[in-house]
């Protein structure tokens, strides 16, 4: 199979099952949130999970990554024994790391937990700093066993075999969300327990996932390892090197991988350590503090996360072939590849970021309840998944030319960024302030990107202009039908419930889906993007 066939599968598998990861992760709040009784005795969870997800990505050391490119890289040599001799040792190493972060992480909670009470000011607060530690040192188990599968991960990719990946990433989050729901249930309504007690089950929910990812990747490894075991048998390179010297290079590759894997957990914290402080000075009373960082961090962020599962599933699947190619010499193929993948994001990206800010109202009413605030900040947040998504790519896309150490500097610019303009935009605009400052600082960070991209890839950007303009001009004429629905049904349904909001959700997404997809294939930009899968796209549904 061909390299632009192998990219196109791979990017086809992660995304449908990234897709489905995220939409399940969506969708699993609103029964769980109906349990936990609305954003404020949510933002408990939320507090845990950004400590936990920068903490992962240090435990990681970016090996997974690191792992991916590595093995992709000797593979392309032929020196198929250098890469075994690389994985085999890099998940013991995983698995220490993971202890040693598991221990880090449960000694610090008592002091993370002090940083969450200054930073959200003076006053009563509805958790306290005992709450917040106890529910880091429950959610910090999952960093034991994590770094290992996401190990795992990688050296399947490495191989170019994306199937397990996908699998087990969504049997992970299935056994999560089933864990999480019902255990949160029986806490509250059958042992008659404490919110407290029922985030704290619906954290360990991430260990008991991960270990179920772990079985399915093992099921996959009995399958796969004879083929592999073959591929070794033909080595018949005279690369040899050391411990010490791979993990040099490991090194060397990984800590980008760190910076990047904690971007945006970082730009996450610094809104977990500011919002509060920032209300505070801007005169917002405490009592919506609390709930309003539930939307910020939690609520919002889950449905905008969405449209940027494109984005992590293109960024996982094209390093390994830019990286081959890269090494190769084959900057035209290198070119190509950058420009499928970059039009390929932004097919899917711009239309549902879209999608997602003239719908606000009724897509936070449909999975939460009807807040003004919440459908407010949701409005601001949409536009900036499409910064989150070409800072994802880009990123991966820097790592795959080999200037990898470039993006310390351009993760670090944009998080200094962040941190400067962060509590003057909330004074000024309240929780919307922290999702401008993200977008402003993430724009930048892509902007650099880009000119990296350009200089040491090659890359010219002419190619994508033409294409790039008419998905803009499909989408907004997509905004204007799905606008015109939306206010015909607002004189017909109470888009205020959440009844009348599924009601007009399930009117106006599918109707703006089948007018973006019908001009995008009847002018012939999907087969530009799809290639030809545009072409079984278009036999199996014959309207296209």
């Amino acid at each position: 199979m061909s390299d632009s066939n192998n990219l196109v599968r791979g990017t086809f598998l992660l995304t449908i099952a990234t897709f489905i990861t995220k939409l399940l992760g969506m969708l699993y709040l609103i029964p769980f949130y109906s349990i936990m009784g609305g954003e404020e005795n949510l933002a408990l969870y939320g507090y845990a999970y950004t400590p936990y997800t920068i903490m992962l990505s240090i435990a990681a050391a970016g090996v997974p990554g690191a792992v991916s490119k590595y093995v992709s890289k000797y593979n392309a040599l032929g020196a198929y024994a250098t890469s075994q001799k690389l994985y085999r040792s890099s998940l013991l190493v995983m698995l220490g790391s993971g202890v040693i972060a598991f221990l880090a992480l449960f000694i610090a909670a008592p002091f993370i937990a002090e940083l969450q009470m200054l930073a959200a000011g003076d006053g009563a607060h509805r958790w306290s700093t005992e709450d917040v530690t106890r529910i880091i040192r429950v959610v910090s188990v999952a960093v034991i066993v994590v770094p290992f599968m996401a190990t795992w991960r990688g050296i399947f990719q490495g191989f170019e075999s994306f199937g397990p990946t996908s699998v087990s990433a969504v049997i992970e989050q299935l056994i999560r969300i089933v864990f999480l729901l019902g255990g949160a249930f029986i806490v509250i309504y059958i042992l008659d327990g404490t919110v407290q007690t029922a985030n704290e089950v619906a954290v360990f929910a991430a260990f008991v996932g991960v270990l179920a990812a772990m079985g399915t990747l093992w099921y996959f490894w009995r399958k796969r390892k004879g083929h592999i075991d073959r591929m070794v048998a033909t080595d018949d390179t005279d690369y040899d090197f050391s411990y010490r010297e791979m993990y040099s290079e490991i090194i060397r590759y990984g800590i980008p991988f760190i910076i990047v894997g904690i971007s945006i957990p970082l730009t996450m914290f610094i809104d977990q350590l500011t919002h509060n402080n920032g209300l505070a000075l801007g005169g917002v009373p405490e009592q919506y503090h609390d709930a309003w960082f539930g939307m910020l961090n939690l609520t919002t962020h889950k449905l905008v996360m969405i449209p940027t599962a494109f984005a992590s599933a293109f960024a996982i699947t094209i390093l390994p072939f830019i990286t081959k190619n890269y090494q190769r010499g084959k900057m035209g193929d290198v070119h190509e590849q950058i420009k499928m993948m970059v039009l390929m994001l932004l097919f899917f990206v711009i239309p549902a970021a879209i999608g997602m800010m003239i719908l606000s109202a009724p897509l936070y009413t449909s999975f939460y309840s009807y807040n003004e605030m919440g459908i407010k900040i949701l409005l601001f947040y949409a536009p900036v998944s499409i910064a989150i998504s070409l800072f994802t790519i880009t990123c991966s896309i820097v790592q795959g030319i080999d200037k990898q150490n470039l993006t310390l500097y351009v993760v670090l610019i944009m998080l200094a960024i962040k941190a400067a303009i962060n509590i003057p935009l909330i004074m000024q605009f309240q929780t919307v302030g922290a999702v401008m400052g993200t977008g402003i600082a993430l724009s930048i960070g892509v902007l650099i990107n880009f000119m990296i991209i350009k200089k040491y890839g090659e890359f010219r950007f002419r190619p994508l202009i033409r294409p790039l303009a008419e998905i803009v001009v499909y989408s907004l004429v997509m905004l204007l039908v799905v606008e015109i629905i939306y206010y015909i049904l607002m004189f017909n349904v109470d888009i205020s419930s959440k009844t009348g909001a599924i009601i007009l959700m399930a009117v106006a997404v599918p109707i703006g889906g089948v007018v973006y997809m019908l001009l995008s294939f009847k002018t012939g930009l999907a087969d530009e993007i799809l290639g030809s899968r545009a072409d079984k796209i278009r036999k199996r549904l014959k309207v296209l």
